[in-house]
């Protein structure tokens, strides 16, 4: 294990860094993977269940994706501006689709009209599918590499980001979401909600398998420097078993039918594919296919030490509140949903 990761604040910001990404796909994860769920059901009553499982958590959920955000502003500035820069239509496609999932809660139930209802659940179904499949696209561009001068200027268009091993990681980041919103519903849903969701469950973890095999595949042959860190610091294999370890516990839950404990298994594997994508690239944090020499690392894309020692602090200060209050709000909406109640 790399001594820098705990001793300099680069590396304690990389650290962080990850920390929020986990944050993010464990929360608002499973919110991306039930909604990706409700165009797969006809019925309103189901639909509008599944739309209570999440109701009273998912803006929360999205604090890790604006902290996010902040941190890269303020950590790693380069990064920020080379990712928005170059990525900036992708982001834009996220950033509407998140908005209408958002209006979507709101709006849906606001007239009893079934093309109304259906018109807002396509628009919800897509602010959920969009993101949980470019996020992945988005991070597998960093990790593979991207057009960027020496100036971390972005040299293509949107469509430099659609190459197959980019997509193919948006593809895993999609079933990755899937599994956890199965999951989360099989402890929240009963009926044909909680069938539903089992079946989801299966292809989720089916798709993710297959897709993160052929990835890793592609990989191992296209971009076989992203593995060299696994052979220089061992303890690096952590994460991918955290990966194999989550998808026996999800599978074997399943079968089983032990259902509330599936999403231990989506917990351990999100957090084991953040990981091991993070580790795989460390140092770098985008990539520069123009030149080595190019690529944006802790190191020449970081903030000067103040502005990282202050960050330090209140991040530090404020990230235990935010937790705490997270806990809090699960364990007050924890239990079973029905179709009663909900927004509005």
């Amino acid at each position: 294990m790399p001594a820098e990761l705990f001793t300099t604040l680069e590396g304690i910001w990389f650290l962080l860094a990850g920390l929020f990404l986990i944050g993010y796909a464990l929360t608002d994860g499973f919110d991306l993977g039930t909604g990706i769920l409700t165009i797969f059901t006809g019925k309103e009553d189901n639909r509008q269940i599944l739309y209570n499982a999440v109701a009273p958590v998912w803006d929360g959920n999205e604090v890790w994706l604006i902290a996010g955000g902040g941190m890269l502003f303020a950590a790693f500035p380069v990064v920020y501006a080379a990712s928005f820069s170059g990525f900036y239509f992708a982001i834009f496609l996220v950033l509407w689709a998140l908005i209408g999932r958002a209006v979507a809660f709101e709006y849906r139930n606001r007239k009893d009209s079934t093309l109304w209802k259906k018109v807002w659940d396509w628009i919800y179904w897509i602010g959920n599918f969009v993101p949980a499949l470019l996020f992945g696209v988005a991070v597998g561009n960093a990790v593979v590499g991207v057009p960027i001068d020496q100036q971390g200027v972005y040299h293509g268009s949107f469509f430099t980001l659609l190459r197959p091993v980019p997509l193919l990681m948006g593809v895993v980041g999609l079933f990755m979401f899937l599994m956890h919103g199965s999951a989360y519903l099989l402890r929240k849903t009963e009926g044909e909600v909680f069938e539903l969701a089992r079946k989801s469950a299966f292809a989720g973890i089916a798709g993710y398998t297959v897709s993160l095999v052929i990835t890793d595949f592609l990989l191992a042959v296209t971009s076989p420097e992203l593995y060299a860190n696994y052979f220089k610091y061992p303890l690096f294999w952590i994460a991918p078993v955290m990966i194999i370890v989550g998808l026996a516990v999800y599978f074997k839950n399943l079968i089983s039918r032990n259902y509330t404990k599936v999403i231990y298994g989506s917990t351990l594997v999100s957090i084991g594919t953040v990981l091991t994508i993070a580790l795989a690239s460390y140092p770098v944090l985008m990539r520069s296919t123009i030149n080595p020499e190019y690529n944006l690392t802790i190191w020449n894309s970081a903030s000067s030490h103040i502005t990282l020692t202050v960050m330090l602090v209140a991040t530090l200060t404020i990230m235990p509140v935010v937790i705490f209050y997270t806990v809090y709000v699960y364990r007050v909406f924890k239990g079973k949903v029905s179709s009663e109640g909900g927004y509005h």
